[in-house]
C-alpha cells in the first residue's frame, strides 16, 4: 500500500523532521520521520513521498540512545537487529545489528524524539507499558 508520509499523520506517535545519516557517504540529510501505532519507524524524503526510504520495525529494534555521530550536536541513534536468515539459510554477510544515525535541530527536540522512539521500542517489545515510566521522567525533568 502506497501512502504518502503526510497521510500517516493521523496515525503516528511523532512525525516531523530529523536529519539522517547516509550509510554509504555518511552525508548528513533532512528526512521526514513518522513513528507509527503499528511499532514502526519510517522516513521519507519529503512529506509528500509515497514510499519510505526505509523502515524500522521497531519489535527488532534493541535500543535508542544519545550519542555524538561525527562531531555532530544533537544526535542520536536507534539500533535494530537484523535478519540473520534468509529464506531459512543463515545469512553471514549481514552484520548481526543495524545503526541508524539521526540528529535533530535541538537538545529539546532530540529529548522528545527519544522519549517516544523508546516508548515505542517498549511497547513493540512487551506486552504492555507502564505510563508510569512517563511520570517519572516528567516530574525528573522538572525538578
Amino acid at each position: 500500500i502506497r501512502r504518502s508520509a503526510g497521510s500517516l499523520d493521523k496515525e503516528a506517535t511523532k512525525a516531523g523532521t530529523l536529519y539522517r545519516q547516509s550509510a554509504l557517504l555518511r552525508v548528513w540529510k533532512e528526512r521526514y520521520v513518522v513513528v507509527s501505532k503499528d511499532s514502526l519507524m519510517y522516513w521519507y524524503g519529503s512529506k509528500d513521498d509515497l514510499v519510505p526510504e526505509d523502515v524500522i520495525y521497531l519489535k527488532k529494534a534493541t535500543g535508542v540512545r544519545r550519542e555524538e555521530v561525527a562531531g555532530r550536536s544533537n544526535t542520536f541513534i536507534v539500533t535494530s537487529k537484523n535478519v540473520e536468515k534468509i529464506l531459512g539459510f543463515p545469512n553471514p554477510l549481514a552484520p548481526k545489528v543495524s545503526i541508524y544515525p539521526f540528529s535533530a535541530t535541538d537538545a529539546e527536540q532530540m529529548e522528545s524524539w527519544l522519549r517516544v522512539i523508546g516508548k515505542a521500542i517498549v511497547s513493540a517489545t512487551t506486552t504492555e507499558w507502564d505510563e508510569t515510566s512517563d511520570r517519572i521522567a516528567e516530574h525528573q525533568q522538572d525538578g
